[in-house]
């Protein structure tokens, strides 16, 4: 599987650097969030009810303040809305439910409006039926959410993939790098739908940048990762690997990177990687800084 074009690279580094240059102290060292019970321990029901329960799930471990006034809108793949209901700790009025057509496949259609008291993700129907475009779409909102609650501003453009970033940066790359490449069989043989605006290799990349500022071995991230996502995953590592220095200006100087003021090295042997790291573990403990194996 191949690596994303330097361009992208370099967007991806500026731009998830830039987050932590900005709010590093707001984001702090977010666990990675996995799709298991030890993260998600309600049972879930596809229903209204069911759903703004995992949306409140996920906004716990966003860097966000409590008791947030989230809200969810069903909408189908023409933009009609359905009926809305919050997503507080409990909500059974039953006064909402997804209409009953859906959105066009691979197309991403949720979005996050400001309201006067707080947020409104508007949830394609479509992703209501599938797990992981439903926890993806999820994510990507909550990404959404943390952007704006702290004054980030991106143009209708840059919004799905800024929105990814900051999600990945949270702690939920897991669920956002499972959700770019889903594999499933219909009537018409085997099908592979997309459920994000970044594509597989550019949020993996963005996920082994996260692993590795935050010091998280690999085989974590990928305990619950499918065979492509993990393929796509190993190659983005490699990638980092063969970047230590990125890696040490993330943690001690984002700003840096941010401002483009780093070189993309092509992905290294074992050897060049073994120096890298030596020249890179120099600058890191000039700096003082000591990672947290975790």
């Amino acid at each position: 599987m191949d690596l994303p074009r330097e361009q992208s690279l370099r967007w991806i580094v500026s731009s998830y650097a830039g987050l932590h240059a900005r709010h590093g102290e707001g984001i702090g060292t977010p666990d990675l969030v996995q799709p298991t019970g030890e993260y998600f321990p309600d049972d879930f029901t596809p229903t209204p009810e069911g759903i703004a329960r995992l949306v409140a799930r996920t906004l716990e471990y966003a860097p966000v303040k409590s008791g947030l006034d989230v809200a969810l809108r069903f909408v189908s793949d023409e933009g009609a809305e359905d009926g809305s209901c919050g997503t507080g700790k409990s909500c059974g009025s039953g006064a909402c439910g997804p209409s009953e057509s859906a959105s066009k496949a691979n197309k991403v259609e949720d979005r996050v409006l400001e309201t006067a008291t707080g947020y409104l993700l508007e949830l394609p129907v479509a992703s209501v039926g599938h797990p992981v475009a439903l926890t993806t779409t999820i994510a990507r909102a909550v990404g959404g959410i943390v952007l704006a609650e702290a004054g980030e501003e991106a143009t209708p453009a840059e919004q799905g993939g800024m929105s990814e970033l900051a999600a990945v940066a949270c702690g939920f790359g897991v669920l956002m790098v499972s959700g770019a490449h889903v594999y499933g069989k219909s009537c018409g043989g085997a099908r592979v739908s997309r459920h994000t605006h970044l594509a597989l290799e550019e949020i993996a990349v963005a996920l082994a940048l996260f692993a590795a500022h935050h010091d998280i071995k690999a085989s974590v991230v990928k305990e619950h990762l499918e065979t492509t996502q993990r393929e796509a995953f190993a190659e983005a590592c490699d990638w980092v690997e063969s970047n230590p220095t990125i890696v040490t200006q993330l943690r001690t100087r984002p700003e840096v990177l941010e401002a483009g003021m780093f070189r993309c090295e092509e992905t290294k042997g074992f050897f060049g990687k073994l120096f890298a790291r030596r020249a890179a573990k120099e600058e890191e403990r000039a700096f003082g800084f000591a990672p947290v194996r975790r």
